[in-house]
């Protein structure tokens, strides 16, 4: 504190202070939905491998898996920013992109071996696309140690909320499977986004003064850098279905922020790790 102030201003200071820290969580914590919390990507990993041997076969094995698995994955990722005709927006990650890219693929090595597009087939790859988003599952991919780790955190009045990117109906199911399994009684916010999370970090914070704050996610940059930058903690917990990460966790790994930042193989070692910092 500047020693130049007036006594005024230096007791106003000071009793700011201390209404702030009256007023602030002990913690907050933001985890992203998908790898941490729910293993969905073993639906993914499914469709494609059915997708996959279904090119293989259509094509007389002229196009191995390998090769027809990194077309998919540069044209999946590619359509991100491409304009949806039906919503005049950017797919990002609405719910019909996966589908519509195994569709794209398939149109994509019709032309490389001079074969006819059938419209048929088409539709048989793209209702391959949209077994992943199977609602009826979602509860038996929730990670078992959600509800004891949430438990946990609360038990120590901390602040917990879920900020997911993708399309509302689907995030919407998935949070209906997180109320049947008793978690989202321990949750004080469940949010999604189209896409960055930014503005919704920002607001999270702003709303909710806490002494210390903890970003949780699989993806390096969009999860948990993301939230360092504005003075989170980062836990990483990087996923083998990460779909933008693959074959890159030993670069990031390598870059990673290591002072504001830890990685866990899992959240189920967050509760053991958060005891050992505390001094519990």
């Amino acid at each position: 504190m500047n020693p130049n102030l007036p006594w005024w201003e230096k007791l106003l200071r000071r009793i700011k202070q201390v209404l702030f820290f009256w007023k602030a969580e002990r913690g907050v914590w933001v985890f992203d939905l998908d790898g941490p919390l729910m293993d969905t990507g073993v639906f993914y990993e499914r469709a494609l491998d059915e997708f996959s041997r279904e090119l293989f076969k259509i094509f007389d094995g002229k196009f191995s898996v390998v090769k027809i698995l990194d077309k998919q994955h540069d044209l999946d990722l590619g359509m991100m920013y491409d304009i949806n005709p039906r919503t005049q927006k950017p797919y990002l990650l609405h719910k019909s992109r996966f589908p519509l890219s195994l569709v794209r693929c398939y149109k994509h090595f019709c032309k490389e071996a001079d074969v006819k597009f059938d419209r048929k087939i088409a539709h048989k790859l793209s209702s391959i696309g949209k077994k992943v988003f199977c609602k009826e599952e979602y509860l038996k991919v929730i990670r078992p140690e959600v509800l004891p780790l949430f438990r946990f955190l609360k038990n120590l009045n901390e602040k917990i909320f879920i900020l997911t990117k993708g399309d509302d109906e689907i995030q919407g199911d998935k949070r209906k499977a997180l109320e049947k399994a008793g978690i989202m009684a321990y949750c004080d916010g469940f949010f999604v986004v189209p896409n960055h999370k930014n503005a919704k970090i920002k607001e999270i914070k702003r709303k909710n003064p806490a002494l210390h704050y903890y970003c949780v996610g699989d993806t390096y940059k969009e999860d948990v850098e993301i939230g360092m930058r504005l003075w989170f903690f980062g836990i990483y917990t990087p996923y083998k279905y990460n779909w933008k990460e693959r074959g890159k966790f030993n670069e990031i790994e390598y870059y990673r922020d290591k002072n504001r930042s830890v990685r866990c193989s899992s959240i189920a070692e967050i509760s053991s790790w958060f005891n050992t910092i505390k001094g519990a």
